[in-house]
């Protein structure tokens, strides 16, 4: 087929210096024809991302071995979905066993994430015992209340350990003086729910607990959920002091409180006292967990004045104050507080 006389030809290269100032003739104005591309500058090696390229190694004819970088191959669309749709390896849950035995404390929940069969081991009375063995069994930090040598309840087990851990795990030993160094920051317990509230009375100064524990909106009631009494003892997971924090207020004077329990944290605020010689707090609280805005003022208010020092402890923290099921006793005579012939004068009122 013949070409016409006024059929321009495409010119599908790069435009340069050639086709304007370098031009042997005059150019007024570019070409239609002439595509203008961005070439993106030439990169020296060590300026190359190593995400595009793979060392390649190579055998010459005379036997020699060379690394080469070449340029990766882009996978894709289709390949890409095979890859979702492929299955994976399933390893035998023996084998899933075989490693928990090396996995260290702070990795449990990354361990317990990876499937299934990981987070049923995690929930096994041997699983825990076996962490307890390793960081915890020889250690002579760790209190009496948390050993497990003569203990054999599944109840807390998990709760127990990880509290054991804070006493001699290095790691996190570490994590706990470092946290108590900074602020305790107790504006993050705001819109937490106090559950009790008690003092300790100390040779020059006085300590008030507050205890908050979070709430859940969306969680249901416990007390309307049927619990199993024997299946309930069996829980190694079971921590009823998940989500709680102990505020923990060390002031000279002593601050009467008023009774604080179900209401919720809805203000704090954290002054200089007058002398600035200590710190006045003042703890805001509603009745309800939606009244609780800075538009709002607080129901009820807490003021504690002559503060030497504010503590927040998390349940696993060896500051956070457990009580152990035991009679109240005298400080100078260790004995019960109920008197020595108390069942005597007892009997002899009924004879």
């Amino acid at each position: 087929m013949p070409k016409k006389k006024n059929q321009c030809r495409l010119n599908t290269g790069d435009f340069s210096i050639n086709d304007s100032a370098n031009a042997p003739k005059p150019v007024s104005r570019v070409k239609k024809s002439t595509t203008v591309e961005n070439v993106p500058p030439e990169l020296s090696w060590d300026e190359i991302p190593d995400d595009d390229f793979d060392i390649v190694e190579e055998v010459n004819s005379d036997g020699t071995k060379n690394f080469v970088y070449k340029k990766k191959k882009r996978s894709t669309k289709c390949e890409q979905e095979n890859i979702e749709d492929r299955p994976g390896i399933e390893y035998p849950e023996i084998v899933w066993y075989l490693i928990s035995k090396y996995i260290k404390p702070e990795d449990i929940g990354r361990f317990a994430g990876i499937n299934k069969v990981t987070y049923a081991i995690t929930k096994r009375e041997s699983f825990w015992r076996e962490l307890y063995s390793r960081y915890c069994e020889h250690s002579r930090s760790l209190p009496a209340s948390l050993r497990l040598e003569n203990s054999f309840k599944y109840y807390g087990l998990r709760q127990r350990v990880i509290r054991a851990l804070h006493y001699t795990y290095d790691v996190f030993t570490k994590r706990v003086v470092v946290l108590s160094a900074h602020d305790s920051r107790p504006h993050e317990l705001v819109r937490r729910r106090c559950v009790n509230v008690w003092y300790l009375k100390c040779n020059s100064y006085w300590v008030v607990y507050f205890k908050f524990k979070k709430i859940h909106p969306l969680q249901k009631n416990e007390s309307s959920i049927a619990v199993d009494f024997i299946e309930e003892l069996g829980r190694i997971d079971a921590n009823p002091e998940e989500d709680s924090k102990v505020l923990q207020v060390t002031s000279i004077n002593f601050c009467q409180v008023p009774p604080l329990m179900g209401m919720t944290l809805s203000s704090v605020s954290v002054v200089l006292s007058p002398g600035f010689r200590h710190h006045r707090m003042q703890l805001g609280f509603n009745s309800g967990v939606h009244n609780i805005s800075r538009d709002i003022l607080p129901e009820c208010s807490v003021v504690l004045d002559t503060v030497l020092k504010i503590a927040v402890h998390d349940w696993w923290n060896p500051k956070y104050p457990y009580f152990d099921n035991q009679l109240p006793t005298r400080d100078e005579e260790s004995k019960p507080v109920l008197k020595e012939s108390f069942f005597t004068s007892c009997d002899t009122d009924l004879g």
